[in-house]
């Protein structure tokens, strides 16, 4: 079972249902999940060394990861932010994106029916001030579940609604594929 002294932490009934709740959330960071499974197996009584096998940590790692879960929760485990540039996408250019997706090009003055990544950047660019590339306009549009795709262009538009409902009945009265029926061949 247990068999180091220095993994050895006492899991609550409390903080292990916390520990499977967070666990369950599906956009968790495969780091921090990792880590509650380090936990979560401890708890259970795993010795250190079983976890470092399957985890493909060292042994040190796991230690430490345990020790820090001991000293601050669920909390503790989660990554320190990385230094770095700032991103250039704050909260005003991210408020900006959501309403031109959201509304059709248009309406707010632009010569074309369709966003691409381009004119989406360019538009951007000229609302806000902040240049973002297609490319990492792309990746930010994924990470706010934006779904890009091809338009798909109908002539429903330019269609007459009594031609149209004409043309159904007679294909109905045929026997054509829009009557519901066996149709002859």
């Amino acid at each position: 079972m247990n068999e180091d002294p220095a993994a050895v932490i006492t899991v609550t009934a409390e903080e292990r249902t916390e520990v499977e709740a967070v666990r369950r959330w599906r956009d968790l960071p495969l780091r921090l999940r990792e880590r509650l499974e380090m936990v979560k197996a401890a708890a259970l009584g795993q010795d250190v060394a079983a976890i470092a096998r399957w985890s493909g940590r060292t042994p040190e790692t796991v230690r430490r990861w345990l020790a820090v879960f001991a000293a601050g929760g669920i909390a503790a485990l989660a990554d320190a932010p990385r230094q770095g540039r700032p991103p250039k996408a704050d909260a005003t250019y991210l408020a900006a994106l959501e309403q031109a997706v959201e509304t059709p090009p248009r309406t707010l003055g632009q010569p074309f029916d369709v966003w691409t990544s381009r004119r989406l950047s360019d538009y951007l660019t000229q609302q806000t001030g902040t240049r973002i590339a297609p490319g990492w306009l792309r990746v930010l549009l994924k990470q706010h579940h934006f779904v890009c795709g091809r338009p798909k262009h109908t002539l429903a538009h330019l269609q007459d609604p009594t031609e149209v409902a004409a043309c159904a009945a007679a294909l109905q009265a045929a026997g054509e594929k829009g009557a519901g029926g066996t149709g002859a061949v």
